[in-house]
């Protein structure tokens, strides 16, 4: 029965239309070293909605400084090309499964808000750790994936799990495991390795519930779980009480402390707490660029 399950799932990730063309010419233009500005617009200007979103970006100031932007190639010269780059696959993601929305619409509402807050959870981590915040914001967004294809193979079975991930995600992933033979994890490493997404993006998406087995990124890994973790712990605010964050944290991350030493990741209760209270304003602050994202 699970390879019955398994085989329909990766026929539903073949089935996956290609990414446009426009996705290709950026990632193409973003990995030449000897590419200029000129290149990376001209790669964008003939979606005609890719540069209505790049522009929505760069004339708000989730990225930074809010600028006058009317022009793509003002756009690119205030956001760069890594913040381009980002928001191209991120948005490209988005699209390929507007249709899914139609069907068990407040499963994918309640999906695509934890996505968002995860994304934007990672974006305050990777600030703190002066990494690309754009690249941690898509790959928050993005870590769950895989969950839209499950949802879309097993409509009437899967929705219980997708719910029970809101308070244990280690038991409902691991209902995935035996119930369809395969998790939303493995899923959508599939679905990004098939359209060719960065490598970084890669073990994101894979390995955020089990960042101990990546051989390379693992940071990336780690920064997904904790942040997929705050989005969780913030929904459940209320039901918490006065225990500690960091309690709250190691409960729903167990035995992770020494794997965060090794990255040099000195988590205390005053940064969970600084990083809580960031999602919070941040969720606030920028629910317009989930707009962006899903028009």
């Amino acid at each position: 029965m699970k390879y019955d399950y398994i085989s329909r799932i990766l026929n539903q990730v073949d089935s996956l239309p290609p990414l446009p063309s426009t996705v290709s010419k950026v990632l193409a233009v973003t990995a030449d070293p000897e590419s200029s500005q000129d290149d990376l617009v001209n790669a964008i200007l003939p979606d005609q909605a890719m540069c209505v979103t790049i522009l929505k970006f760069a004339n708000s100031a989730f990225f930074g400084i809010p600028r006058d932007v009317a022009t793509m190639s003002k756009a690119v010269n205030v956001l760069g090309f890594n913040e381009v780059h980002n928001i191209v696959l991120g948005k490209a993601v988005f699209n390929s499964f507007k249709k899914i929305g139609r069907k068990n619409k407040k499963a994918i509402t309640a999906f695509w808000y934890h996505s968002f807050s995860c994304g934007l959870a990672a974006k305050i981590l990777a600030k703190d750790m002066k990494y690309s915040q754009s690249e941690f914001f898509i790959a928050g967004l993005i870590h769950d994936i895989g969950k839209l294809i499950l949802l879309t193979v097993v409509p009437e079975d899967y929705p219980p799990i997708l719910e029970l991930a809101a308070t244990d995600q280690i038991q409902s992933r691991q209902e995935e495991l035996d119930s369809f033979g395969i998790d939303h994890c493995q899923v959508g490493f599939k679905i990004l390795n098939r359209w060719l997404f960065p490598k970084r993006l890669l073990t994101s998406v894979a390995s955020h519930h089990h960042p101990e087995e990546c051989k390379e990124h693992t940071l990336h890994g780690i920064i997904i779980e904790i942040s997929d973790a705050l989005s969780h712990l913030l929904v459940v605010k209320e039901e918490r009480g006065a225990e500690s964050l960091l309690s709250q944290l190691s409960a729903v991350l167990p035995e992770r402390g020494d794997l965060w030493q090794q990255h040099k990741l000195d988590i205390d209760e005053e940064q969970l707490q600084q990083w809580m209270k960031s999602l919070e304003e941040s969720l606030e602050k920028d629910g317009g660029i989930l707009q962006i994202l899903t028009s």
